[in-house]
């Protein structure tokens, strides 16, 4: 509480804030946000399994609007770490179950989509998720193709310069160097 207070403090000096997530136990930084400013929290998830030929594979689904391959991805549920929330995001969208990585593969700003809304910030935390479990029916499967690729042809063809990125540190903490 005391450290809140100080934040609060400090702060309203520089005309701006703190945007913080709390959960029961937890009070998480998340953005320095200005006056005036929005910031939308995004996550996502790489669900991965390792092939029978040993490499890893990652499970890609379409976009429901154009149908390009990318991650299940989504926005951070109130009350719920950005962890969880890609966990959930995975099931909705491409039915998989598995144990989240609690640490982000990488954290990303994204340009606001909206013209109008040129104070309105995103950011998207990007997790690993090793998948346990692939139900056979989920809540977006008439929405959406689910499919395994190498993780080299993920990097190829997932959609968003952010999400590549994302694809290639995964690859870069899973990969042995030879």
């Amino acid at each position: 509480m005391l450290l809140t207070q100080s934040l609060q403090t400090l702060v309203s000096h520089v005309d701006a804030h703190w945007l913080v997530t709390r959960t029961q136990y937890h009070v998480i930084e998340v953005g320095f946000v200005q006056k005036g400013e929005s910031l939308a929290m995004l996550c996502a998830a790489i669900p991965y399994r390792e092939s029978e030929a040993g490499g890893i594979q990652v499970l890609l689904v379409t976009s429901r609007g154009k149908g390009n391959w990318i991650v299940p991805k989504g926005k951070v549920n109130p009350g719920t770490t950005a962890a969880a929330s890609a966990a959930q995001e995975a099931y909705e969208e491409a039915g998989v179950t598995g144990k989240v990585d609690q640490a982000a593969i990488m954290r990303v700003d994204l340009p606001s989509t909206h013209s109008r809304s040129a104070l309105e910030r995103k950011q998207m935390q990007i997790f690993s998720l090793e998948v346990e479990g692939l139900a056979l029916t989920w809540p977006e499967m008439f929405q959406r193709q689910r499919r395994w690729f190498s993780l080299q042809e993920a990097v190829e063809i997932v959609k968003g310069s952010h999400l590549r990125k994302a694809l290639r540190a995964f690859a870069a903490e899973r990969v042995p160097v030879m």
